[in-house]
């Protein structure tokens, strides 16, 4: 799915409404070797004392070949086609396929959420 400027602009106010705390939005807007259509993402990095090690989290909200929304949390970078760990970056959690933005963002926030749940259990 490609969107127009107008598109882009809404989901671009939407995405840093869900996600506040995560800057540097960037997007795709074409179908190519890496994306699908319309991939959007923002970065959160968490600063260490280790100059050389930052942790730098994405979220990417994206359609897929099917014109359904996809969002997931990964670490590294950004998510497309060929992500993986060979590369540097690893998904942490991922959404089904979705038919709106808004379904895409709840359900991310559900799955970011059942993850986290795990490291606060039985504290």
């Amino acid at each position: 799915m490609i969107l127009t400027e107008s598109e882009i602009q809404q989901v671009l106010q939407r995405v840093k409404t869900a996600f506040p705390n995560f800057t540097n939005w960037e997007y795709n807007n074409e179908k190519n070797e890496e994306y699908f259509g319309f991939s959007v993402w923002g970065e959160f990095e968490i600063k260490t004392e280790e100059l050389m090690i930052p942790r730098r989290f994405f979220i990417t909200l994206d359609t897929n070949h099917e014109d359904k929304w996809q969002g997931c949390l990964t670490i590294g970078l950004h998510s497309y086609l060929w992500s993986s760990a060979d590369v540097g970056d690893a998904h942490l959690v991922s959404t089904d396929p979705c038919e709106t933005l808004e379904e895409a963002i709840s359900a991310l926030k559900a799955k970011i959420s059942e993850l986290f749940q795990v490291f606060l259990a039985g504290n």
